[in-house]
């Protein structure tokens, strides 16, 4: 699913990222400029579904209710504090999201459990269906099976 893509790895070309009408970037430039812990992604997907934004092909998937699971122990409330974020905060970011065609996330990171909680995160907003490729500077030698 995941391929070097010039300076990037990636599931989608540059071509998308360059047609993108949103990119999010995690320690990088970009539309919406993003950096923390491991958790905000988690906190994002989260409030994704809580805003019922979750895409229709990652509710299919088998991992589906797991992932939710794990999204119902992220604490909303300290999450945004230790991010300095409000609500209103996100749910702008994710209305952005929703009203996109094409989102493009880079994620300029190298710690495992970041990466992971991305992917989940592309797959609630879009990741299966295609609206959202995910660009990562580093993936090191990660076992990406989790996505397939």
């Amino acid at each position: 699913m995941f391929k070097q893509n010039g300076e990037y790895i990636s599931n989608k070309d540059n071509e998308f990222l360059k047609n993108s009408d949103l990119v999010i970037g995690w320690n990088t430039k970009g539309d919406i400029e993003l950096s923390g812990d491991d958790k905000l992604p988690l906190l994002l997907a989260r409030l994704a579904y809580v805003f019922e934004l979750t895409d229709e092909e990652f509710k299919k998937h088998e991992d589906y209710e797991e992932f939710i699971d794990i999204l119902k122990g992220i604490r909303i409330k300290n999450t945004l504090i230790k991010h300095n974020l409000t609500l209103p905060d996100v749910a702008d970011i994710l209305s952005k999201i929703d009203e996109a065609k094409q989102v493009s996330i880079i994620v300029n990171d190298d710690d495992y459990d970041t990466i992971l909680n991305f992917m989940g995160f592309g797959a609630m907003i879009g990741l299966l269906s295609g609206k959202v490729g995910l660009y990562f500077t580093e993936l090191d030698d990660y076992d990406l099976k989790v996505i397939d």
